[in-house]
């Protein structure tokens, strides 16, 4: 019961962003890569990491990433509902699976995100994020902040870091395409 009370306020509020007509704020139309150091599953390492977003349709987009170190491999693929509080401010949240192979562990599960995209200056975004994944048997969360910097019209470098059950550093470039 709680459930269903919560699917329709969250419908509400969802319909009620919608009829704004404000422009969104980021583009979700994006390919990125770089060099990552995490710190998870007992494996501190160096590695490099590779995503993107592809804009589908009014307010949904598709997301892929994929994560690999001396130990852990993982990857994320899913979809995001995002809607413009603002013309700077866009919030979003969505889920999708993921698969995570660690030395002779591999599973596929799910995973959860959410937060918002805060474009303050044409050339600078940045994006305080809650992610959850749950594969291998272990439910992982953390708190992410990544910040955007674009220094051409369609490139840009990027960096975030990310606390809690899987700590990660990240620094890279991103391609942004379409609008």
């Amino acid at each position: 019961m709680k459930l269903a009370k919560t699917v329709r306020i969250a419908s509400l509020a969802l319909a009620l962003t919608g009829a704004s007509g404000i422009a969104s704020a980021a583009n979700y139309n994006y390919l990125e890569g770089g060099f990552l150091f995490r710190d998870n599953y007992g494996n501190d390492d160096a590695g490099f990491r590779v995503g993107g977003s592809v804009a589908l349709t009014g307010p949904l987009a598709a997301y892929g990433e994929f994560t690999s170190n001396d130990r852990v491999d993982q990857f994320s693929a899913g979809a995001l509902f995002h809607q413009p509080i603002n013309s700077e401010l866009d919030w979003f949240a969505g889920g999708g699976l993921e698969y995570v192979d660690i030395g002779p562990e591999d599973d596929l599960g799910f995973g959860l995100r959410g937060g918002l995209r805060w474009t303050p200056l044409k050339a600078f975004e940045v994006t305080p994020e809650l992610r959850y994944y749950d594969a291998v048997g272990d439910g992982q969360l953390s708190f992410r902040v990544g910040g955007v910097y674009a220094f051409s019209p369609p490139f840009a470098l990027t960096a975030a870091l990310q606390g809690g059950d899987d700590d990660r550093v990240e620094v890279g470039l991103r391609w942004n395409f379409g609008s």
